[in-house]
């Protein structure tokens, strides 16, 4: 189970990398890489997302490396912001054809994520040190 917790690391100091270059491509006029940004998106929306990656990621690197005993209530919050703006986005805004399994996708990684932290005695022992 410590290799899913190093998985998770790995998982969410991308989405860090991730979301702090959503922010540049938002406020510099162009960046050295290609756009990751959905341009089908409006700004308010961007910032909901890229506040709400950012938000969950940092939240479990800082939970994970201090051993934050309430680490699994706070990515309960941060995966519903993220819930939220995926709705938000699929519903509204997005044109892929593969965008409702996307959406399934990603709920349920954060259920597998969440399920983790709340009922496997390795993560439940490791943030109740």
């Amino acid at each position: 189970m410590q290799y899913i917790g190093y998985v998770l690391l790995i998982v969410h100091g991308l989405l860090l990398l991730w979301s702090t270059g959503g922010f540049l491509e938002m406020i510099l006029p162009k960046v050295p890489w290609k756009p990751f940004t959905n341009p089908e998106f409006p700004t308010w929306v961007l910032i909901i997302h890229w506040s709400s990656v950012l938000f969950a990621s940092v939240s479990f690197l800082y939970g994970y490396f201090f051993q934050w005993s309430k680490t699994p209530e706070i990515m309960t919050v941060a995966y519903g912001l993220m819930v939220l703006v995926c709705i938000i986005e699929t519903f509204g805004y997005m044109t892929s054809k593969t965008k409702y399994m996307a959406m399934s996708a990603e709920f349920l990684a954060y259920t597998a994520i969440l399920l983790l932290l709340f009922k496997s005695k390795y993560f439940i022992d490791y943030f109740n040190q």
